[in-house]
């Protein structure tokens, strides 16, 4: 029997699920439809198409991401909190999370683009970034990203969090060395000429 009154939300909440079952499978319209308990119908008067649908995913993935409320944070400077919010949610859905950013499941540049998108927010109320003297944001942001993803992969997924004091000083050290003092971060284990050398590298 067909589940009656099959809404948008519904059918992102099971897709959101079954990524997070099956992440390392192909993802169908068949296989969705399957796991929701309904025909394709629905996803195809919901949805113009599979792609569609995965990046209206995506964009509820990113509003629980950094729109969820956070208590821990208090007045944790804006730039600082931004990857909090995806260390924590990891802790709550880990295996989502491994599908976003990890696997290919067509939707990698939605998902830059979504983290993007708040990063800029963010920043905007930042202290920090303020502060300092940035160019271009999105060389910033695309490569905080791959760094903060990989540094989240190596801390325990654990509801209660009990690692983010570790978090949250990676978090600082990382800004720090990357637009705060990045001229004197490493200045007691790297010569100088090539502390400047790589700076004018990384800002080409």
């Amino acid at each position: 029997m067909r589940k009656a009154n099959i809404t948008k939300n519904y059918l992102i909440l099971c897709l959101k699920k079954y990524i997070s079952e099956h992440y390392t499978k192909k993802i169908t319209v068949r296989g969705i439809a399957a796991y929701a308990g309904t025909s394709t119908q629905p996803i195809y008067l919901n949805f113009s198409s599979m792609q569609q649908f995965k990046e209206a995913m995506v964009a509820d993935v990113f509003l629980d991401i950094h729109k969820t409320t956070n208590p821990a944070m208090g007045n944790v400077d804006a730039l600082y909190s931004y990857w909090f919010n995806y260390y924590a949610f990891a802790c709550r859905n880990q295996y989502l999370f491994y599908a976003l950013f990890l696997e290919n499941i067509g939707c990698g540049h939605c998902v830059q683009d979504h983290s993007y998108h708040y990063f800029v927010e963010s920043i905007n109320q930042s202290e920090v970034f303020a502060n300092a003297s940035c160019k271009d944001i999105r060389k910033i942001h695309d490569e905080a990203l791959i760094f903060f993803v990989g540094l989240i992969l190596t801390y325990p997924k654990k509801v209660d969090m009990m690692d983010l004091p570790s978090f949250m000083q990676d978090t600082q050290d990382y800004w720090y060395r990357r637009i705060v003092d990045p001229k004197t971060a490493y200045k007691d284990i790297i010569p100088q000429s090539l502390i400047d050398a790589g700076l004018i590298m990384w800002d080409e």
